[in-house]
């Protein structure tokens, strides 16, 4: 299937976003668990948790955490991922027309992707704290969503 450039960097933006949002709802997820152990039991399981809670109470500590997160989110967004969606449409722009679907991100691009999967699966099996998993899971889902703006400004001035 052949689509046109915009086309492609949209799509590639709604992948970001898709992404960013799962991972959004699966930190905030992680968090809640991570909370309710904190409040039952206070112990090393949720280290992030058990270090603030004494200063601002668990669900203080929970909301911080999140705050925090979002704000790594924001930076990494803008200053890193932004740049690698900016490169991406470069690299959409400059395909040979008619561009084939399959052809929206580079090799190397899949590899990463596949790599970013298997680290996020081995914070499972490392037993990684649930509120430390949810506040990676929050960060990275903020910054993946902040990226596919870019993504979709970008594919505005395109179409312009």
């Amino acid at each position: 299937m052949n689509v046109k450039p915009s086309v492609l960097i949209v799509i590639s933006g709604l992948v970001w976003l898709a992404v960013g949002v799962y991972l959004m709802q699966l930190g905030i997820g992680f968090l809640l668990e991570g909370q309710m152990a904190a409040m039952v039991r206070a112990d090393s399981t949720t280290p992030l948790l058990s270090w603030l809670a004494p200063f601002f109470g668990v669900e203080t500590a929970a909301i911080l955490l999140v705050v925090v997160a979002l704000y790594i989110g924001y930076l990494k967004g803008r200053y890193v991922l932004g740049k690698a969606a900016q490169k991406g449409v470069s690299r959409i722009l400059a395909l040979p027309r008619p561009i084939a679907l399959m052809k929206i991100y580079a090799p190397r691009y899949y590899l990463l992707l596949g790599l970013m999967i298997l680290i996020g699966m081995s914070m499972k099996w490392l037993g990684v704290s649930k509120d430390l998993r949810g506040f990676v899971d929050i960060a990275i889902g903020a910054a993946l969503i902040n990226g596919a703006v870019v993504y979709f400004r970008l594919a505005r001035l395109e179409k312009a």
